[in-house]
């Protein structure tokens, strides 16, 4: 009570009973400057950090492997292998003339105009929608990774694929693999997260931009099988089929209907039948190996091709058999077993195919996850070798 009576006998009231400045400020200030104090002291930004440190990591993965794609992007300066098909095509969509490119949906032909869009009619604009999907990926298998097998082998496996020959590749070239692989990893990701319907509208994305991305759906629904969630499978098949005719809007409304069916059936039998001689056609056997690595471009000292990593991708096979087998001993589906679904999905699958010509960069869809399972190997190998 006498702090109150002596506050007007420090000027804190003028005659007309009204505060005065010095008492405004005071008040100002005590009620937002102690505020601020008390949050530093209390230390609540480092439990605000800690909660989304994960969120931090993967913005900061994507910032890092963008910069690294981009890096001499425009080089060359020309169109390498396969974007003399699907570049052409992309500006033939850009400019609503349809898609000349029937062998594939849409999808993929369509991001690429929307580098052109934003960039214009060269390398770098025909190439950095790719780059943008590729540095994606890093962060989308860093999440998956942390959920399934914990922070060091998710830390392992991002600094892998950020340096992986054939993710660097592909990620810098206007084909349609990368986004292919980018939005299998979104779907598995999805699952792994339990968002299914995310899950459902990457696989239907997929699917737009290859045919062969219903070999992600085959893995997603058996995981789902072996987690006891079956009844899940019949919410999921609409929206990935809703959302991968959505994507072929750009050439239904581009042709008429029987041209479209056409198109669609030839595009069928292409991915299922195709057999003919070509150099660096390779078997689904040797890609893990790296045999036959794919040329991309040789001119004026510059020499890329699509490879695999010998070193690292052999390691996934031991590792995805003995997580498979402890599923099967315990009868038990863990999120660190969905690596192995992704991978006997997308890439056994082609053993299977009966499509005779095949190159080393269909293997991309299933980089992620062997990246994945080789990182978690190498981690519980150094755990067992330290103790």
């Amino acid at each position: 009570m006498r702090f109150a009576q002596s506050q007007p006998a420090l000027g804190g009231q003028g005659r007309s009973g009204r505060p005065s400045r010095s008492v405004v400020s005071s008040r100002i200030f005590s009620r937002h400057r102690p505020i601020a104090l008390v949050n530093i002291s209390s230390g609540a930004l480092v439990p605000l950090l800690k909660g989304n440190l994960h969120l931090l990591t993967s913005s900061a993965l994507f910032l890092l492997t963008l910069i690294v794609r981009i890096m001499n992007l425009d080089n060359p300066p020309t169109l390498m292998v396969d974007e003399v098909y699907y570049v052409p095509a992309a500006k033939s969509i850009l400019e609503a003339n349809g898609d000349p490119n029937y062998v594939h949906p849409p999808l993929g032909k369509l991001l690429i105009a929307l580098g052109i869009a934003v960039f214009g009619y060269n390398s770098f604009g025909w190439r950095i929608a790719g780059a943008v999907a590729g540095s994606i990926i890093i962060p989308a298998a860093y999440l998956l990774g942390r959920k399934a097998f914990g922070d060091a082998a998710a830390v392992v496996s991002s600094a892998l694929l950020i340096l992986d020959p054939l993710m660097y590749v592909m990620s810098r070239i206007a084909m349609l693999d990368i986004f292919l692989a980018l939005f299998v990893a979104l779907a598995f990701l999805g699952v792994c997260y339990n968002r299914l319907y995310l899950s459902a509208a990457a696989l239907g994305l997929a699917c737009g931009v290859k045919l062969v991305g219903a070999f992600a759906l085959v893995g997603v629904a058996a995981y789902l099988i072996c987690t006891r969630r079956t009844g899940k499978i019949a919410r999921l098949l609409p929206v990935a089929l809703l959302t991968f005719l959505l994507s072929l809007l750009p050439i239904i409304v581009s042709r008429d209907s029987s041209s479209f069916l056409d198109s669609f059936w030839f595009s069928v039998g292409w991915h299922l039948t195709l057999d003919s001689t070509h150099p660096s056609a390779s078997l689904p056997l040797g890609w893990l190996v790296n045999i036959v690595p794919f040329p991309i471009y040789s001119a004026s000292g510059l020499n890329i091709a699509a490879s695999a990593n010998p070193f690292v991708y052999p390691v996934a096979l031991p590792v995805a058999s003995l997580l498979g087998y402890d599923a099967l001993r315990k009868k038990c589906c863990q999120p660190r077993v969905l690596p192995v679904f992704w991978l006997v999905s997308v890439y056994v699958l082609f053993f299977v195919l009966p499509r005779k010509t095949q190159f080393m960069f269909y293997l991309l869809p299933t980089v992620p996850a062997i990246i994945l399972l080789a990182s978690y190997g190498i981690v519980q190998a150094f755990s067992y070798l330290s103790k």
